[in-house]
């Protein structure tokens, strides 16, 4: 998969419907010179792009070279093209190529110090290292803007190609186009424009189509841990704080720690990656299914009215934060469920069909207040988690064979089905879950028979590892489950203090927060 430099802080974004509702007068700029990138520049200072335009993030690293040699070797660029507002300007296209020209001559592409502020700090391990991939190939490839910037004017150069690029780059202008009318002419050219080229995906255009409702604003605030553009600006302060401080508790909860390849540790986060492209669909689909405060029915994005005042997003917020502490956390209605048994398949890959049956399942249970279905849940958990670990493979190809938008279904249909036949007292074949997942024709896990080749590859390093990691995982005394020790676990009294249980290491055992306060608290009060 191609990563991809994270330029979105280069240029800030406003709302367009912050301006004022009229066409701007005026003769306009007819080029764009670097020097209007300068962090003195009037004109820099009043760029801005539409507050629902995609994250400038989508240039690898050889693009963004690529380019910024194009620019400097007078080789021929697209125009940029500009709509003028009361109080800014605004880019209609060309958001990445200003971005990549800036980020070149503040030295950030996506790890410096305008990105940090941007932010809050809260850049991804992945992220910075993009970053120093594309600051060495730039440099390698055409110097830093500052060592160019001091040959302006000069005679001689050790290099001569770029005593040559230094004496055009700032000679060598931008082409304009200016978009005229007010802000539903741009707004309208916009969504023209980004229609060809490099066309909008199905998420961006959703979220773009629904930028004002509870589902969009909150997924943006979760992607960035409720940093970065302030989608939620409208909101009175202390919401705002409110949806900024949710977003970062789901974002930890999902998306940290950051995975590696090979998995070299069992820590690894529920949501899989944090990358923009993987993890935004990912946040959407749950908070559709978990943030519903509809207690009778999931509503999808579209179906939300705009919010305004930002209760109903700290509402979707609060709600799906509630289905993630279920799922792990240390607060007392955690069942701890380990990522690594529930949400990677056997080679280490995150498996978001299973992450999102399951939280489509405990979603539903909370909803509806069924606290008896996870004590269910409890009871079969040890030969549930079994089956998940010894299965994984079959599993995978049996979501396959499914049709995309069933998977997500199908995986909640399973688990479900699962917790009731071992509470029944049932044995599940592999046969069986097959025949009642409904999949038709045979299935047949070759990944045993296959020769490999002479190296390890990463999947076969994690195949090997999770195996290995997992047999020596320590599991709850109570319900038998793996316990994940990193984000999730309790410590138990063996002998309750009440009946004159010590504080010593003998009497300490490790077992999920549920099963200390929802098993065996429910079962002392009861005793």
């Amino acid at each position: 998969m191609a990563q991809h430099v994270n330029l979105d802080a280069m240029i800030p974004r406003e709302d367009f419907a912050r301006t004022l509702d009229e066409e701007v007068k005026g003769e306009p700029i007819k080029d764009f010179p670097l020097s209007y990138l300068e962090s003195d520049s009037p004109i820099r200072v009043q760029l801005r792009k539409p507050d629902f335009q995609r994250e400038t993030n989508h240039w690898t690293p050889e693009q963004l070279a690529t380019f910024i040699a194009s620019f400097l070797d007078q080789e021929v660029i697209p125009s940029l093209i500009l709509w003028r507002a009361p109080s800014f300007i605004f880019v209609i296209d060309g958001g990445h190529r200003l971005s990549a020209l800036r980020a070149w001559m503040v030295d950030d592409y996506g790890d410096g110090a305008i990105s940090q502020a941007f932010y809050n700090g809260e850049i991804t391990d992945s992220q910075k290292r993009i970053a120093k991939r594309a600051r060495t190939l730039i440099e390698n490839k055409i110097g830093r803007y500052s060592t160019l910037r001091a040959l302006v004017g000069q005679k001689t150069a050790q290099d001569q190609k770029q005593l040559k690029r230094a004496g055009l780059m700032f000679t060598r202008p931008l082409q304009l186009q200016w978009v005229y009318g007010d802000a539903r002419v741009a707004e309208t050219s916009f969504f023209k424009i980004n229609s060809q080229g490099t066309p909008l995906d199905d998420v961006e255009a959703m979220l773009i189509e629904n930028r004002a409702k509870p589902l969009a604003i909150a997924a943006r605030a979760i992607m960035r841990a409720g940093s970065g553009h302030k989608y939620w600006s409208m909101f009175q302060a202390s919401r705002q704080e409110e949806v900024e401080a949710l977003s970062r508790s789901l974002f930890r909860l999902l998306f940290k720690p950051e995975a590696s390849s090979p998995l070299r540790t069992l820590d690894v986060p529920l949501g899989g990656s944090s990358s923009p492209v993987d993890a935004l669909s990912l946040i959407i689909d749950f908070l559709t299914v978990a943030g519903s405060y509809d207690q009778n029915r999931i509503i999808p994005i579209d179906k939300y009215e705009s919010d305004t005042t930002g209760e109903n997003t700290e509402k979707v917020l609060r709600n799906s934060l509630d289905v993630a502490n279920r799922i792990t956390g240390n607060s007392a209605g955690s069942l701890g469920l380990h990522p690594a048994v529930y949400f990677y398949t056997e080679s280490g890959k995150h498996s978001r069909f299973l992450f999102l049956g399951i939280a489509s399942l405990f979603s539903e249970k909370v909803r509806n207040n069924d606290t008896a279905w996870f004590k269910k849940f409890t009871s079969a958990r040890s030969k549930l988690e079994d089956f998940l670990i010894n299965e994984k493979s079959l599993i995978g190809l049996i979501l396959r064979a499914i049709t995309p938008r069933q998977r997500m279904a199908k995986a909640k249909e399973l688990i479900s089905w699962l917790v009731d036949q071992y509470n029944k007292g049932e044995d599940v074949s592999a046969q069986g879950a097959i025949a009642h997942m409904g999949v038709k024709g045979r299935i047949f896990d070759g990944a045993s028979t296959q020769a490999g080749p002479s190296r390890f590859t990463n999947d076969v390093k994690s195949l090997v590892f999770i195996d290995k990691a997992l047999n020596k995982n320590h599991k709850c005394s109570i319900c038998g489950g793996h316990i994940d020790s990193t984000k999730s676990m309790s410590y138990d009294h063996l002998t309750p203090v009440n009946d004159g249980g010590s504080g010593g290491a003998k009497n300490l055992d490790l077992v999920h927060p549920y099963c200390n306060t929802g098993i065996k608290g429910a079962k002392n009060q009861a005793d």
